[in-house]
């Protein structure tokens, strides 16, 4: 600390002084020693003094809930509790890739008892779950020395919820579906607005759903039937992968990744269906399917923590949990598809499951990281022959 190699070095400059003086029986060296001493020993004084302020801090938030790209504003209000202190500096880092809009986080002034000192300003969040523990201080005294640094307590959680896109007419058609009520045409005579076929009538029948036009060619009352539309269950999987991603812009294509799947979870709920959620690469963060809105904030929370990360199990979309998945339902996997991903979309269809990918194109990130040249050009053309490739053998 900065007090302390001060102190160091008046300490080694007043022995120094001393000892030079006392060997060549010089008085003026002693002489010139004594304002060292005296400067010495009374900010040893003071700095025993005020060794530990008592500083209380308290931060507001204008929201706790927000999305990305939001600005939000921080106020953080800092009370002396104790012995008037000389210079005080207080600050307020910002969380990885926020951006200062207005105003600054960090104050330097004197504070004596009983003031306070306030920091505002105004900072455009990106996604994440945060909490925001403590600022920084540091305590100086006009000597240079008690200097002393540590972290205030003012915790505040803020949730930065991925934006997602309205999404509309996605079409599905898994092998299984639910009971209630959906979107999914479940290939069965029922309530639904597709038409389905026609029937001779039965007591019983819904004379509204009469066709009086085959009545006229055949003579017999018929009745019209509809195709029934059910819910079924929706497993959203995001790709978190480091080694999907390109090493240039890998984290500003998770964003857009990340927004594709929220998305599509929105899109799934509003239809009525149960939706679920998993975290593939780093970890494995799972969520059941479910339904209704405090269902869809927490598909969101958990979208809102994703992150790139490299695990040895899971390398591979091959090792992907499968056990996890309802028997027959949909899939929608948002990945970026390393080479050889696109076996395991095949064998997933193979064992009954409805699959809809969803790709991020990697190649326009990691181009915009390049500077423009023939060989970059180049590569960029067999990177992309090589992604059609994938794609045609994923569609085959």
């Amino acid at each position: 600390m900065e007090g302390r190699r001060k102190a160091a070095f008046e300490l080694g400059l007043l022995l120094l002084l001393a000892a030079a003086g006392l060997i060549l029986r010089h008085p003026g060296l002693l002489v010139l020693a004594i304002p060292v001493a005296v400067h010495f020993t009374s900010g040893l004084v003071l700095a025993y003094e005020e060794r530990h302020p008592r500083l209380a801090a308290q931060r507001r938030l204008s929201a706790r809930r927000l999305r990305e790209g939001d600005e939000v504003e921080v106020a953080v209000r800092v009370e002396n509790q104790g012995v008037d202190l000389e210079l005080v500096v207080v600050e307020d880092p910002l969380p990885p890739r926020w951006t200062l809009v207005d105003g600054e986080p960090r104050a330097v002034r004197p504070l004596a008892r009983g003031e306070c000192l306030e920091l505002r300003y105004r900072a455009r969040v990106a996604r994440g779950l945060y909490r925001l523990e403590a600022v920084r201080a540091e305590v100086r005294d006009f000597l240079g020395y008690s200097l002393w640094r540590g972290e205030l307590a003012c915790p505040a959680p803020l949730a930065v919820l991925p934006r997602h896109e309205r999404l509309s007419g996605i079409a599905m058609a898994p092998r299984r579906t639910l009971v209630a009520q959906g979107t999914v045409l479940a290939r069965r005579a029922g309530p639904g607005l597709e038409f389905f076929g026609t029937r001779e009538y039965l007591p019983g029948d819904d004379l509204r759903r009469l066709d009086w036009k085959a009545y006229a060619r055949v003579g017999k009352l018929v009745i019209t039937e509809f195709e029934e539309e059910r819910a079924t269950e929706v497993m959203v999987v995001l790709d978190v992968r480091a080694s999907a991603y390109p090493a240039a812009g890998g984290e500003e294509l998770l964003d857009h990744a990340v927004r594709a799947a929220a998305a599509f979870c929105q899109h799934f709920l509003r239809e009525g269906h149960r939706v679920g959620l998993l975290l593939y690469g780093r970890y494995l963060d799972f969520i059941l399917p479910g339904y209704g809105h405090r269902h869809g904030e927490r598909l969101l929370r958990a979208l809102a923590r994703a992150e790139l990360g490299h695990v040895d199990v899971f390398s591979e979309l091959s090792h992907l949990p499968t056990r996890f998945f309802p028997a027959g339902s949909q899939i929608v996997l948002v990945s970026p598809l390393a080479p050889g991903d696109q076996d395991t979309v095949g064998r997933l269809r193979a064992r009954g499951y409805s699959v809809l990918v969803v790709i991020p194109d990697p190649l326009s990130f990691e181009r915009g990281e390049l500077p423009d040249s023939r060989e970059v050009e180049l590569a960029a053309r067999i990177l992309e022959l090589e992604r059609w490739e994938m794609l045609r053998l994923l569609l085959s």
